[in-house]
Formats: C-alpha cells, sequence, structure tokens
C-alpha cells in the first residue's frame, strides 16, 4: 500500500520525519507553486499527479493545510483512508483569524521574511518550544515562495469542505492543545491526543503512528 503524505502550510516532508508508518511506502507530496489565481481545486490535481492513478490502495494523510489538501484530492482519486492531523473538516472548524484573512487581504503581509523575525515572539503559544523546533519551522518555510505562503492563506480562509463524503474513510487526529486549529472548535474527532499541540506530529509521533498504523491496518 502507498501512503502518500502532504506537510501543512509552509512545512515539507521534515515534519514527518519522526513518524513510524509499518510495512508501507511512504510517499511525500512537497509544496509546489500556484500558478496565478489557481483554485485550490486545480492545484490539488496538480499537486497529486504523483499519485499512481492505478494504485488502488492509497491512503492519504495530511497534516494542518494538507488534511485540507488531502479532502480535495480524494474527490478525483480513490482512497482507503484520508488521515487529518491537526487539521479540519469542515469551514465551522476554522477559527475566525483564519475565515476573515481573505477579506480583510491579511494574508498579503504573510512572509518567509516575517516569520523569520517575529517567530519568537509567538513560537512558543503555537507549539515550537524549543530553538531546534523554531528553527525548523523557520528553515521549512524558508524554502517556500511568499507567493505559495499568501495563496495557501488565502484559500485555507474560504475553503468549505468538498460535496463529496468520505464517510468512515475520514479519519480526525487532534491534540486538545492545538492552538492553531483550536481543538475547541473541532468537532468528534476520532482521536484525540492528550497534551498535543499543532506540532504533535513531530514531538509526539509514537501516538500518531500508533493511530495511522492501526487505521491502515483495518483496510480490508
Amino acid at each position: 500500500m502507498k501512503v502518500y503524505l502532504i506537510p501543512g502550510l509552509g512545512f515539507d516532508e521534515r515534519i514527518f520525519r519522526n513518524l513510524n508508518i509499518e510495512k508501507h511506502e511512504s510517499i511525500y507530496l512537497n509544496w509546489i507553486d500556484p500558478t496565478k489565481n489557481e483554485s485550490i481545486q486545480s492545484y490539488a490535481k496538480r499537486l497529486a499527479e504523483k499519485i499512481d492513478s492505478k494504485e488502488s490502495d492509497v491512503v492519504l494523510i495530511g497534516h494542518s493545510f494538507g488534511g485540507v489538501l488531502c479532502q480535495e484530492i480524494s474527490v478525483f482519486t480513490s482512497v482507503q483512508k484520508c488521515i487529518l492531523i491537526s487539521s479540519i473538516k469542515h469551514r465551522n472548524e476554522n477559527p475566525f483569524v483564519f475565515k476573515i484573512m481573505s477579506a480583510s487581504r491579511l494574508y498579503k503581509l504573510f512572509s518567509k521574511n516575517l516569520t523569520a523575525k517575529t517567530i519568537k515572539y509567538w513560537g512558543s503559544r503555537y507549539d515550537y518550544k524549543t530553538e531546534e523546533e523554531k528553527e525548523l519551522v523557520v528553515d521549512m518555510v524558508n524554502k517556500q515562495s511568499d507567493n505559495y505562503l499568501q495563496w495557501a492563506l488565502q484559500q485555507l480562509s474560504v475553503w468549505r469542505a468538498p460535496e463529496h463524503s468520505l464517510g468512515d474513510k475520514l479519519i480526525q487526529i487532534h491534540g486538545n492543545l492545538d492552538n492553531t486549529l483550536p481543538f475547541g472548535l473541532i468537532n468528534n474527532p476520532n482521536y484525540i491526543i492528550k497534551n498535543g499541540g499543532h506540532f504533535m506530529v513531530y514531538k509526539k509521533p509514537n501516538f500518531v503512528s500508533e493511530i495511522i498504523n492501526k487505521e491502515i491496518n483495518t483496510i480490508k
């Protein structure tokens, strides 16, 4: 079985490096630059070009905004499981601060340079507590373009879940201390990681890996 992993907004495959996904091939779908005025649906199709269309046993795993893309990809790709880590499955789970990004055009202020300069002020609140964690976040964000970062924030701001329903194939894992996509807004997640923040996929890999392997092993 092939497991495709999409990192969170601005991150790359290193966010998943502590996971232990047993017995299956892991393939990372890192971010690509969006074209001008590209829709999230069009972007999802381009990002998914690495997915083998002939493969019937596909598992998608997405962290944060990566989970949003997993749901968009599942509209046109047959998947066995779509596993969301620290992500949302409905607009109602999106906090107000992200919902107003597009209308207020605040996303235009977001840049990798701003992230590097300010993470020391907000990093700890959003689960990037140690210097190693903050340096990793900055390095991952620096690999992206400002065009992509601003596009992604704008798309997250207006995103509505696809009408296509995944039913019990959609699995949501969330931490009860997540301040980025607040736990209080998440409606009935399948799994709750105690003391897990938005970076728990990196910081609590054993718990997350156990859930992932359990869910994959239920596929017949």
